[in-house]
């Protein structure tokens, strides 16, 4: 059953849904208007899945996708992929701002990935992302394909250009980089700090500053409709390293990134001389809860987990108000997952908890109106890969909606239609749910055992609560409650 914390969150959420159903980012929070988002989006993301299996596996992936009434597909825009001899530290003879002038072929799994998404009726968010060749950064990283010390910002903002150019707006969103306060995508993290107290300093910070006012003015020029989403912070992290990779906490982030101190006040030396507000419409954020469920937070006052999400989403708020940000930045939740035993034996996480934490993580995400998007990471699960112990076998990620040989989760079942149900006294139940396919307002009945419990009209996005009569005894009251509803037209 959900938590106290979590059953006081559930009319929240439909009410956060009202107020969010249309996103208009507007002059009013300065510049040119951005375009509408109607309704809070359902992402999902599978990388290995859309862009590395053959077109009939990614156009079953897709179109399985849109039945279940997800609204965007998140692809990574891989800059050493598409890039030539991304392994040389000397950058080759080119004009790296014109995608004619990469490789022969070098695009091709991502236009693919793009035709079959938004041919199935996909939104497609791209993230112009990692990782870099080895001749765009300072230091070589110690895996050879996963280069990240030191980016050269404007080798990056080519980068961006050659992608908006070649997709422009077909993209609703793009976003810069990605988690880049968490060391495996963004190194260093940390450096030994100018003064005499010996003191660190955030490095990726300064670094992801200069990333984002040298890409978004070109994102802007090739793609005005589109959104851009700036952050795609990791949850948790550190304020006390002990080493220069250690992560950054992600509202630490977001100071250093504005250049404030603790107390948000502008800090003008170093690398924040002369500070401009950030541009972005958006913070994209992955709201990672491991192995706990959604309603459980983290003790560290700077992270961010699903549970925490309002501390991120209010230090925005004030970074904003205290004219750090170009615009109010709404938090887009655009990954999260829970890893699952089976496949993982390392995992502590069942099937059933999978499914039933997403739908307590999306009803508490939710529940906060500045919360503009919800995420599933992961389409299907990642196969083990060679290794000596179970968790060098299952390194990679199992988040999935199917597991690695193609079978269904229990979570794929739910996924359309996640539903929250808890006691709201005697002989009563409160329900939180959500109605994926389709769109606009739709009506919904609650039953249990075939008798209806109440009846409901969903938000655009498909959200809805509401209260009625059910069998107390029942110990698993979500196992006999069934939604039917009438699909927007």
């Amino acid at each position: 059953m959900p938590s106290r914390r979590l059953a006081a969150l559930l009319a929240a959420a439909a009410l956060g849904a009202a107020v969010a159903a249309t996103v208009l980012l507007s002059g009013g929070d300065g510049g040119e208007d951005r375009p509408a988002v109607t309704g809070r989006p359902t992402i999902v993301q599978d990388d290995a899945q859309v862009l590395h299996r053959s077109t009939r596996e990614v156009r079953r992936t897709v179109r399985t996708l849109r039945a279940l009434g997800v609204d965007w597909l998140r692809v990574t825009a891989n800059w050493s992929f598409v890039a030539p001899a991304p392994r040389s530290p000397r950058r080759p003879r080119f004009l790296a701002s014109d995608p004619r002038a990469y490789p022969r072929g070098a695009w091709a799994k991502l236009d693919r990935a793009v035709r079959e998404a938004r041919s199935a009726g996909l939104a497609v968010s791209i993230d112009i992302a990692f990782w870099a060749p080895r001749w765009a950064t300072a230091r070589p990283a110690p895996e050879p394909d996963r280069q990240r010390d030191g980016i050269d910002p404007a080798a990056y903002a080519d980068f961006a250009e050659a992608v908006v150019r070649r997709y422009g707006d077909r993209a609703v969103a793009y976003t810069i980089w990605n988690e880049p306060n968490y060391q495996v995508f963004l190194r260093p993290q940390w450096r030994v700090g100018a003064g005499n107290d010996g003191g660190w300093e955030v490095a990726s910070a300064d670094a992801y500053r200069a990333m984002l006012f040298a890409a978004v003015p070109r994102i802007r020029r090739h793609a005005s409709r589109a959104l851009v989403l700036i952050g795609g912070t990791a949850a948790l992290g550190t304020s006390a390293p002990r080493t220069r990779n250690d992560p950054v906490a992600p509202l630490r982030f977001a100071r250093e990134l504005t250049c404030v101190d603790a107390s948000l006040r502008p800090v003008r030396t170093g690398a924040c001389a002369g500070f401009r507000p950030l541009p972005g419409d958006g913070w994209a954020h992955h709201p990672y809860a491991p192995r706990r469920a959604p309603d459980v937070g983290d003790p560290a006052p700077d992270t961010a987990v699903l549970a925490d999400q309002g501390r991120l989403a209010d230090l925005l708020d004030r970074l904003h108000a205290a004219g750090r940000t170009q615009r109010r930045l709404g938090l887009w939740v655009t990954e999260f997952g829970y890893e699952t035993n089976p496949p993982d034996p390392t995992q502590p996480v069942t099937l059933a908890e999978q499914a039933r934490w997403m739908a307590e993580a999306e009803a508490l995400a939710l529940a906060d109106p500045r919360v503009r998007s919800f995420a599933q990471f992961l389409f299907r699960d990642l196969p083990a890969r060679p290794g000596d112990t179970p968790r060098e076998r299952w390194g990679d990620w199992q988040s999935g909606l199917e597991l690695p040989d193609g079978t269904d989760k229990p979570l794929m079942r739910s996924f359309a239609r996640p539903l929250v149900v808890r006691r709201a006294g005697p002989g009563r139940v409160a329900v939180w749910g959500r109605i994926r396919p389709g769109h606009g307002r739709r009506p919904v009945t609650v039953t249990a055992n075939g008798r209806p419990v109440c009846r409901e009209t969903t938000t655009q996005d498909g959200t809805f609560a509401c209260t009625g009569t059910a069998d107390p005894s029942r110990v698993d009251l979500a196992a006999y409650i069934a939604v039917n509803s009438t699909p927007g037209g």
